[in-house]
């Protein structure tokens, strides 16, 4: 059994992550913005997170953590999209789109390699987009965020090579050990 912090459990490709993960027996601490659309199962754990809120990034995975103990897995799954024309998106917006995609992601992966080296052995988890590679109009904040993802996780994945924590750079969930 492995213990999973899954970012984005409430729907789509979290959702199914959440499931495939308690089917084969694994204990998952899930997180949503909004904990009423959290599964309500045995061995999931709602965890509510805001990824613009780097507060919150810290205080969701350090509270999850002292209820775990420990992760064998990080899951940075969550995402959002900023969508129209590249001339009409506000600074804002794609300040938010980078802080949820690629900055909260980062803080997350930073507080779970602390933890996991200190265990000695760990595996995270990107979830990036073939966006990011092959961008789709009205779509360039998201393309440019999942770009940084895919880019930022091999550096990772090289840095912790010749230990037992993993950031593998293609993702097949069947693959978890």
């Amino acid at each position: 059994m492995k213990r999973v912090f899954l970012t984005g459990a409430s729907s789509g490709i979290g959702r199914a992550i959440a499931d495939a993960l308690l089917a084969r027996g694994d204990e998952v601490w899930g997180t949503s913005r909004n904990l009423e659309r959290l599964p309500k199962v045995p061995q999931f754990h709602p965890v509510c997170l805001d990824l613009d809120d780097p507060n919150s990034v810290e205080e969701a995975f350090n509270a999850a953590l002292a209820d775990a103990g420990h992760f064998d897995v990080l899951i940075n799954n969550a995402g959002s999209g900023q969508f129209g024309p590249t001339e009409n998106l506000s600074e804002k917006e794609i300040a938010t789109q980078f802080q949820i995609l690629v900055f909260g992601q980062m803080q997350l992966m930073r507080l779970a390699l602390r933890m996991m080296q200190a265990r000695g052995e760990g595996l995270i988890i990107n979830v990036t987009s073939l966006a990011g590679r092959l961008p789709v109009p009205f779509m360039a904040a998201y393309n440019a965020a999942k770009a940084a993802m895919a880019s930022f996780t091999p550096i990772g994945a090289a840095r912790f090579a010749s230990s037992h924590c993993r950031s593998p750079t293609r993702r097949y969930l069947h693959r978890l050990q």
